[in-house]
């Protein structure tokens, strides 16, 4: 995978939804639309902050922001959901 800089012509959230795409492919289509169902807003500002503004920043490649992301994950001790999504 090759982590691509944000296109400035790119809203937020579809920046958001390809790097979601990038890292986890369907699975992560599937935890966005579970949570389209019952907090629609809040399933947009994951893709828009988390994947749209923090994985899209100029920095880091993907890899490098994934070994971050699971250390962090691992550390808090309470985040396997989230684990899931990016191992």
């Amino acid at each position: 995978m090759t982590h691509k800089s944000p296109n400035a012509g790119e809203s937020r959230l579809e920046r958001g939804k390809r790097a979601l795409a990038e890292i986890d492919g369907a699975a992560g289509d599937n935890v966005i639309a579970a949570l389209q169902d019952i907090a629609p807003d809040f399933a947009n500002y994951v893709f828009e902050f988390s994947f749209g503004d923090i994985y899209s920043r100029p920095g880091l490649d993907l890899r490098a922001r994934e070994i971050a992301t699971i250390a962090a994950l691992t550390a808090m001790g309470t985040a396997t959901p989230q684990l899931k999504v990016h191992i």
